[in-house]
């Protein structure tokens, strides 16, 4: 019969061992929701991506047209002013872009500061006569360098969760097999 200090010392190990497992659990849990939102974001900055090849095929078609004596590129100007009314007038998608910007890198933020002055350089070229396309031309410079640091630190993050998660994962695996041994 066993005594009762060696009772008590199963029921210690049995206890740290499912203390380990569990944290090993939480710990990949955790990770796996933090890849989710990095996934989400991947997607995000994937569809803003596009949005600027777009809106640089866009810029492409006006260069076009004023090269050939088109006319004013009153749609990039109505574009870039209608998007910068829209983030001054609404509270919720300010809220929402700066909450999103306060998770990035600062070096997209200075990138998108750097962006938004840009917009108003051409809201003001607009206003004095002169043509918007230089500030056209630095606002899709700026928000194209902040899609790329963006989607380089989420692509960073994700291969270092995946690397802490198979870490966890084999020490989990040399816990069972540790526990097994001692049985």
């Amino acid at each position: 019969m066993a005594t009762i200090q060696s009772v008590i010392e199963d029921v210690k190990d049995s206890v740290q061992d499912s203390a380990h497992r569990l944290e090993g659990r939480a710990a990949i849990e955790a990770s796996k929701a933090f890849v989710k939102q990095q996934k989400k974001m991947s997607v995000l900055l994937a569809d803003q991506q596009k949005d600027l090849k777009d809106i640089r095929q866009e810029l492409q078609k006006v260069r076009k047209q004023r090269s050939s004596g088109g006319g004013f590129p009153w749609t990039l100007v109505l574009l870039v002013g209608g998007a910068y009314a829209l983030y001054r007038s609404n509270a919720g998608i300010r809220d929402q872009i700066d909450g999103l910007l306060g998770k990035v890198d600062p070096g997209v933020k200075g990138n998108l500061a750097r962006a938004g002055d840009a917009v108003k350089d051409a809201a003001s070229d607009v206003m004095d006569g002169k043509s918007p396309v230089d500030a056209a031309k630095r606002v899709g410079g700026e928000l194209q360098r902040a899609g790329e640091k963006a989607l380089d630190g989420v692509k960073g993050t994700a291969a270092d969760l995946k690397q802490d998660a198979q870490a966890k994962a084999k020490d989990l695996k040399d816990d069972a097999q540790g526990a097994n041994k001692q049985n």
